[in-house]
Order: structure tokens, then C-alpha cells, then sequence
């Protein structure tokens, strides 16, 4: 069952937090029940859907450090469906203080565990670096999202995510697979931008969602007024282009489930 879902790339400015929030508000207008977790220590995700900035504490660094059960510092959201773990500013401090920690990179596994029977689908917005949080949430997803904007740099992030992958995936043999790589911040298509998109289908075929998300000011606007895209601009480009991300990404869910369910009773039949 696909169930966690980080979106993740190791290159900052590419949309994660946006297309967390908004796939977020997207899965909860369908009925979902959503939990976002902001692994983000600016706490961007948190303050998109309405947290303010003097209640990111306690934040998910609170239940990682042991200090709170992951249930008590869960907040409601004014996003139908979706609640949020914040971040804050206390995440920094992790990679010191869970160093030391047998299991530290199952940390956030087991937070979720507490929790994930309340929810459909547990998205998860990641800092643009490799760090204790990233190899926590590789280990915790069941699938990841990949944004990539058509940049060089972008790419360079998403090489240096698989990377981590690779590396997490030899030491522990654990590391989720790739629920769709997803091109971000569309403008003007110069020859750049073609071939960078061209590049980035070629090389991960049909991972890479259909859908594209194009340049929209209501994309950078909703944000401040603590709104996904659907609520304040409903009849944007952005909206729309979140919306086709939304059915492609419930289309793959269910697709992948399926797979593993059929896995799953293979093996149990084979035992």
C-alpha cells in the first residue's frame, strides 16, 4: 500500500513545498484523509496551511527527540482533510542529537507508525539537503515525488538524491521507489528549458508524471494568504495543473497498490 509519500530533491527553489500543500488540498478535496509532516526547519509547509509562526512548537522535532507523542502535536488545518506536523526552527539540531541514537534513521518511521492508521496518505515536505532528516524519510516512504524545475542545477539535485538512495539502499537495504518524477515551474520554453525536459523524460521514461506545473503568480500568492491554490485563485492555471497532478498521482497510488497486493499474496502463498 502506498501510503507515505515524501516529495524530495536535494536542489532548493524546485516547489516541493508547494506541490506538498498543494497535493495535499488536492487529495483532501477527494475525500482523503491527509497528514502533512514538515521535516522543513523554516517551517514553510506549516505556515502555507495556516499555522502560525509562534505555534510551530511543538513541532516534529518534539516527537523525534522523544519529548511528545506524535498525536499531541498534531494541528488541524483550515485545508479540508489535512492536518500538519509543523516544522520549526529545532529540526537544525537533528542530525546532533539523534548521531548517538541506535536506529536513528527509523526515528520518523516509528512517529508515523503512531499515527498513520487515522490517515490515507501521509505527505512529507523535505529540506533541500542530505541529512539524518533526508535518510529518515527514505526509509519511512512507501514512494517518494521527485519536483525537478527545468534548470541544470535542479538536475543536479536530483543526481545527488540518488545518490543518497544508492547509498541508503546498500547500507540498509531499505529505500522506497520512485512514485513520479514531476517538472516544476514551466516558463517560457527557450531551447534550455526543451532540452532540460527532454533530458529529464528520457532518462526516467514513464516515471515522469504527464502533468507539468507552469509559472503562476497564484502559486507564490496563496502561500502568504496561508491558502492552498484551490481556495484562492480555483479557476487558475495553477489549480488546474494541480489538479491533473492530483488524479495522476491517486491513479499511481492505486496502480502500485495493487502490484504489492498481488506481491504480497504471492509471498504469503509461497510461506
Amino acid at each position: 500500500m502506498i501510503k507515505t509519500i515524501p516529495v524530495i530533491n536535494n536542489k532548493g527553489g524546485v516547489g516541493k513545498t508547494t506541490t506538498t500543500v498543494n497535493l495535499a488540498a488536492g487529495l483532501g478535496k477527494m475525500g482523503r484523509e491527509v497528514l502533512v509532516i514538515d521535516l522543513d526547519s523554516q517551517g514553510s509547509a506549516s505556515l502555507a496551511l495556516g499555522v502560525s509562526r509562534e505555534d510551530l512548537d511543538p513541532s516534529v522535532a518534539a516527537a523525534l527527540f522523544g519529548e511528545k507523542r506524535p498525536a499531541e502535536i498534531i494541528r488541524e488545518t483550515a485545508v479540508e482533510g489535512v492536518d500538519v506536523i509543523p516544522g520549526s526552527l529545532r529540526l537544525a539540531d537533528t542530525d546532533t542529537r539523534l548521531a548517538r541514537d541506535e536506529g536513528r534513521e527509523g526515528q520518523l518511521s516509528q512517529v508515523i507508525a503512531e499515527v498513520e492508521a487515522a490517515y490515507d496518505t501521509v505527505l512529507i515536505d523535505c529540506a533541500p539537503s542530505t541529512s539524518l532528516l533526508t535518510i529518515n524519510a527514505l526509509v519511512a516512504a512507501d514512494a517518494f515525488v521527485i519536483p525537478v524545475a527545468p534548470s541544470y542545477l535542479s538536475l543536479e539535485g536530483v543526481v545527488s538524491l540518488g545518490k543518497v538512495v544508492k547509498k541508503t539502499r546498500m547500507s540498509m537495504g531499505e529505500a522506497a521507489p520512485i512514485l513520479g518524477v514531476l517538472i516544476t515551474m514551466v516558463g517560457d520554453e527557450d531551447k534550455e528549458t526543451v532540452e532540460i525536459k527532454n533530458a529529464v523524460r528520457d532518462h526516467y521514461g514513464g516515471k515522469v508524471f504527464e502533468t507539468e506545473i507552469g509559472r503562476d503568480p497564484a502559486l507564490e500568492e496563496a502561500p502568504t494568504r496561508s491558502e492552498s491554490v484551490f481556495d484562492y485563485a480555483p479557476g487558475s492555471s495553477g489549480a488546474e495543473d494541480y489538479q491533473n497532478l492530483v488524479e495522476e498521482v491517486t491513479e499511481r497510488i492505486e496502480r502500485y497498490g495493487a502490484v504489492y497486493d498481488t506481491v504480497n499474496q504471492e509471498e504469503r502463498r509461497a510461506a
